[in-house]
């Protein structure tokens, strides 16, 4: 089938919820924010465990799902996230140079038919390139 997925992928996107739910979610931020494990995440994830050594194809729907959540937030950082940086960082910085004058690529030279830097007295030692 087209759609179908592996039994191995299955298994290890199981695995990967099973450990690391509990361990991120359950055990780390609560960590940094100073709280208590939180047990509840070990009810999700130790029957991930056995269903992904046992019968991996029941997390068939799970894995679609989480894929889906990717598919979306895979969205929001290429078009939003990244048009914010581009429009809040990158064109003030831009603008700023342009200002200063400053023409990191050398367009306003005097030659206009090419834009080769000629070096004058500029050896290369071929034994040593690197």
């Amino acid at each position: 089938m087209k759609g179908s997925i592996s039994r191995k992928k299955l298994r290890e996107f199981g695995f990967l919820v099973g450990l690391g739910l509990p361990l991120f979610i359950g055990w780390f931020l609560p960590l940094i924010v100073g709280h208590q494990f939180r047990p509840w995440t070990l009810w999700i994830g130790i029957p991930t465990i056995i269903l992904a050594i046992l019968k991996p194809n029941l997390l068939n729907y799970p894995f679609k799902a989480w894929m889906a959540l990717g598919h979306i937030l895979g969205w929001i950082n290429s078009r939003i996230i990244l048009g914010l940086i581009f429009f809040l960082i990158l064109q003030p910085i831009a603008i700023i140079m342009k200002g200063f004058g400053y023409d990191p690529l050398r367009k306003r030279q005097d030659n206009s038919k090419s834009y080769r830097v000629n070096k004058k007295h500029h050896k290369v030692d071929l034994t040593r390139i690197f």
